[in-house]
């Protein structure tokens, strides 16, 4: 236990983390900058049905995959690469120091996008002049697809021992299935990332799903890997 505690205390002195979740908000903005207008003079209704549209927008679809694997999806194969593994590992033993980091990926994912959310959605009440809330099933929804992202990003880099993979294979696999499934497979939806955000249809269930299959396999490369190289 003390060795997850760690990993996910050290993640607030993580500058990567504070990257994403500022990233997350700048992102966020620019597509909502565009409907000033709107944020302006419109109802609160409207402003709420822009907020879940930009949320579940194609605005997302390079920069979620990208931004949920930037703070810690490279993190194990750094270790690794760098021998501090082996350290680590010798202190608290394989099965701790394996959870602590699939722990730290899981909370890194979740906490910037959360955050990112959050901040962005306090703007936007501070320039509405009210509270205007995200609506809280597409948060979930987008926690759970950044937790997918994170895990791919973690996989990557282990499979090919290259930390560049981590943040960009997520990215390459979300736009190529896009481009598969526009261009073969019209009527599986769910096979769109974009779908996957909407919180709609069978896009809960099949994150659900993608999210337990990527955390197994995540956990089992990383055992792998791990008990490989320390």
């Amino acid at each position: 236990m003390k060795a997850i505690f760690s990993d996910s205390i050290r993640l607030w002195r993580n500058k990567w983390f504070y990257l994403s979740c500022v990233f997350t908000v700048f992102l966020l903005w620019l597509d909502f900058s565009a409907d000033m207008d709107l944020l302006r003079y419109g109802e609160k209704t409207e402003i709420l049905h822009l907020m879940a549209e930009i949320l579940s927008g194609k605005g997302n679809i390079l920069s979620l995959p990208l931004l949920s694997a930037l703070p810690c999806s490279a993190g194990v194969c750094k270790e690794l690469s760098t021998g501090a593994a082996r350290y680590a590992v010798f202190y608290c033993g394989y099965g701790r120091y394996v959870l602590s980091k699939i722990t730290a990926l899981l909370l890194s994912a979740l906490l910037s996008q959360f955050v990112g959310v959050m901040l962005f959605g306090g703007i936007v009440s501070w320039a509405a002049g009210f509270l205007v809330l995200a609506p809280a099933p597409l948060v979930a929804q987008r926690l759970l697809v950044a937790s997918c992202f994170a895990m791919l990003g973690n996989i990557s880099a282990l499979l090919t021992k290259d930390i560049v993979s981590a943040y960009v294979i997520p990215v390459v696999f979300v736009f190529a299935l896009s481009m598969f499934r526009a261009r073969f497979f019209f009527d599986a939806t769910y096979m769109d990332p974009m779908v996957w955000l909407s919180a709609e249809g069978l896009a809960v269930p099949f994150a659900i799903l993608s999210f337990l299959s990527l955390t197994a396999l995540s956990l089992f490369l990383t055992t792998w890997e791990v008990r490989s190289y320390v």
